[in-house]
């Protein structure tokens, strides 16, 4: 049986298509056994496999000791933060490699991988290629530059579809 590391509540059992979790009855938050939380961000950005190696990149992430006990081996949790976003909290455990994200942090993480996703778009390399070539037509802009500038974005934007379509072939 696994605990709330919070409440001490008996955690629930949820089985999705691509992960699996417990989460606290009262809502506290949801514990992913080692591999799920990747698997999630995976299904969720669309990537292939996803390793977010919290162990051992501490370039990457900032591990101290935090105040929850893990109640299946009474050992402290370690407070996880990817030192790029700090905002985003997650709780771990390095024997078990499981993780508990406090309710509210889900949707932080989500909203960082749509961001990611949003920023990586077609849609967002096209405006650039748009934005650029709207300066060739600019009397203040040096026509040679804004040129190059759009050459580069096009070249950008060419790039980002051929990874959206990677068996589209010229």
């Amino acid at each position: 049986m696994k605990l709330c590391p919070e409440c001490l509540s008996p955690l629930d059992h949820v089985q999705h298509k691509v992960f699996e979790c417990w989460r606290c009855p009262e809502d506290h938050g949801t514990l992913y056994p080692k591999g799920e939380l990747e698997k999630v961000v995976a299904a969720v950005a669309g990537l292939g496999e996803v390793d977010m190696n919290i162990w051992s990149d501490h370039d990457r992430y900032s591990v101290i000791q935090s105040p929850l006990i893990n109640p299946e081996t009474h050992t402290p949790l370690l407070e996880v933060r990817d030192k790029q976003f700090m905002n985003i909290i997650i709780y771990g455990d390095p024997v078990t490699q499981d993780l508990w994200v406090h309710s509210g942090e889900e949707e932080k993480l989500l909203e960082h991988i749509e961001r990611a996703q949003e920023a990586d778009s077609v849609g967002t390399y096209l405006k650039i290629a748009a934005g650029e070539a709207a300066k060739i037509f600019d009397d203040d802009e040096n026509s040679i530059e804004a040129a190059g500038h759009l050459v580069t974005a096009l070249k950008l934007l060419g790039d980002r579809l051929l990874r959206a379509f990677p068996t589209f072939s010229i």
